[in-house]
């Protein structure tokens, strides 16, 4: 019992060391952790009958089965793992709301996604009815979509039909011809003079046609209309015209047989009996060219009808049982109502864990949790502390340093000028006096010289006044 109790602790996403303290909690973080093992369960058995559903193989239904099982107990103890305890009241307040809302979606969106297969499975046996008949639709459907085909071969059904349909005319007319010529010829000549008036009053009518068009066409022109206009209407007049003169050749040929029965009876009646072999002749052959493509178009038809029963009967995988189901739902109520209540249900498990964690009041597992949560914090704030402040010592320490060599390069660089200075003065001082020294030398040398003139011009001057 205590290893269950531990293993429902784990899936409730619990410290399992810090609530063996807390027995208040135990039966809380029992029950949350017994639902989501159970919800994943549930999804484990819908997953894997829906991959069956889809593929129809055992094994990788089984696989699959548990990997989605896997899955959603992931999420679902992911989901109730992180949204903590809320404010610690049974009252569930708008700022855990908005907090909630996220998980809160991904759980009613698990919820979606596990009863789906769990309803397929629940109404297995009326959806499978309601599959064969989605067959029968989309078999008929395939076949309803060749519409080119089937109408080449219901044309050539038609063609056929009136071939025989004239073979046998013509045979019946070729008998009475053969037994009672003059009644075959009188009837035949009636047949050929309704089918002449018949001939008149269409070329009468055409010709009335013709003539309003052609006054059409000249009053365009009389109108100056535009060029578009005049030739649209040439045209239209030029097309009736045509039928008109067809008209004409017709009547014509239907009178000229009136006047050969009626002129020579004898050569009239031979001539008829010997069209008559031709047209039988023509239609035989045209019947036995259309029979072998009808032969050629049923084989071909099979065929594809046969290609179409073999997609249709494959035609049982998992999109076919939804939308069975979605019209299950929309024919009848009780299933609509029985569906959504199971898809409810699912929705209200998924969303339950999150909803009493957030409505449960604040126990010892939570105060305990609180305050180590409360310490590691503090700790880790410590520890930031004491890194900036090492850090902040560092840069002082480093700070002082450069201050120190500074002082130190300037304190050196000032001694040097100095000594520089002091240099410079006393070059200086032996510049002046060696200069002092050079000028009295220079002076010296010039009084010299001044005297030593002077005593040359007196005794010049003494010489000649004795001489």
């Amino acid at each position: 019992m205590k290893r269950i109790n531990r293993f429902f602790w784990w899936c409730a996403g619990a410290n399992i060391e810090i609530l063996k303290e807390c027995p208040t909690d135990h039966s809380k973080y029992f029950g949350v952790g017994g639902t989501i093992v159970f919800t994943a369960l549930m999804a484990s058995f819908a997953g894997g009958y829906a991959f069956f559903t889809a593929f129809k193989s055992v094994m990788p239904s089984l696989f699959f089965g548990a990997f989605w099982g896997l899955l959603i107990f992931n999420l679902d103890r992911y989901i109730v793992s992180t949204i903590g305890k809320g404010d610690g009241t049974q009252k569930i307040t708008k700022e855990e709301w908005k907090i909630a809302a996220p998980r809160l979606l991904m759980a009613v969106l698990l919820g979606f996604v596990i009863s789906t297969p769990l309803e397929l499975k629940i109404f297995e046996t009326e959806i499978q009815t309601v599959v064969e008949r989605l067959k029968i639709d989309k078999a008929e459907d395939l076949k309803g979509r060749d519409v080119s085909f089937n109408d080449e071969y219901d044309k050539l059904n038609n063609r056929l039909t009136k071939v025989e349909s004239d073979i046998s005319n013509l045979t019946n007319n070729k008998k009475k011809l053969t037994e009672n010529a003059g009644a075959y010829y009188e009837e035949r000549k009636s047949e050929l003079k309704v089918d002449s008036k018949q001939k008149e009053s269409e070329l009468n009518s055409v010709q009335s046609k013709v003539n309003r068009l052609h006054s059409n066409y000249i009053r365009a022109i009389n109108d100056s209309l535009p060029l578009s206009t005049i030739s649209s209407r040439k045209y239209t007049r030029d097309v009736q015209i045509g039928v008109r003169n067809k008209l004409r050749e017709e009547k014509k040929e239907l009178d000229h047989q009136i006047v050969e029965l009626t002129e020579n009876k004898g050569e009239a009646i031979t001539n008829e009996q010997q069209k008559i072999d031709k047209q039988i002749s023509l239609l035989i052959t045209e019947k036995e060219s259309l029979l072998d493509k009808k032969t050629q178009m049923e084989t071909t038809r099979t065929a594809k009808r046969e290609n179409y029963d073999n997609k249709v009967e494959n035609y049982d995988g998992f999109a076919a049982h939804l939308e069975a189901l979605s019209i299950l739902t929309s024919e009848k109520s009780a299933i609509f109502w029985a569906k959504w209540l199971i898809t409810l249900l699912f929705i209200f498990i998924e969303v339950a864990p999150v909803l009493f964690k957030l409505m449960a009041e604040s126990g010892p597992y939570d105060d305990i949790m609180d305050r180590l949560k409360h310490e590691s914090f503090v700790r880790e704030k410590q520890k930031i502390s004491d890194i900036n402040d090492s850090i902040n010592t560092s840069i002082k320490i480093s700070t002082e340093k450069n201050q120190n060599r500074l002082d130190a390069e300037i304190a050196g660089n000032k001694a040097l000028l100095n000594k520089m200075a002091l240099a410079q003065a006393e070059i200086a001082e032996i510049a002046v006096e060696k200069w002092k020294e050079e000028e009295l030398k220079k002076l010296n040398n010039g009084v010299n010289h001044i005297i030593n003139n002077n005593g040359q011009e007196k005794n010049e001057t003494s010489e000649k006044s004795n001489g």
